[in-house]
């Protein structure tokens, strides 16, 4: 083997390693963020769950039954929070109930 091919496939490895600790970078970068929201989330005492917010959001307006381990709630989605959903039951009373606390939704 001659002083160039060794060389280049030296070269070769060392892009493939480049582009390993790149991806492992972006991944640490992508789970430090995760991990500073899960933190924020118990120190504010907030239980964020995107996709019951995104569920809420796309039925405001719609009615949902909402269980939780003491209550089953039937009712209008009238607003979402980043913690929790706000709907008006038939009685007109508006229930806030904390995300946290949800454990089926239909």
């Amino acid at each position: 083997m001659n002083l160039l091919s060794l060389a280049f496939q030296i070269t070769l490895k060392l892009k493939k390693i480049y582009y390993k600790v790149e991806s492992l970078s972006r991944e640490i970068r992508r789970l430090t963020q995760r991990l500073n929201s899960l933190e924020n989330q118990l120190v504010s005492g907030l239980t964020v769950i995107p996709e019951f917010t995104k569920y809420f959001t796309n039925r405001i307006g719609q009615n949902v039954q909402i269980q939780t381990m003491l209550i089953t709630l039937q009712g209008e989605v009238v607003s979402v929070a980043d913690d929790g959903v706000q709907i008006r039951e038939t009685s007109g009373e508006i229930v806030l109930i904390p995300f946290a606390k949800i454990t089926s939704i239909q």
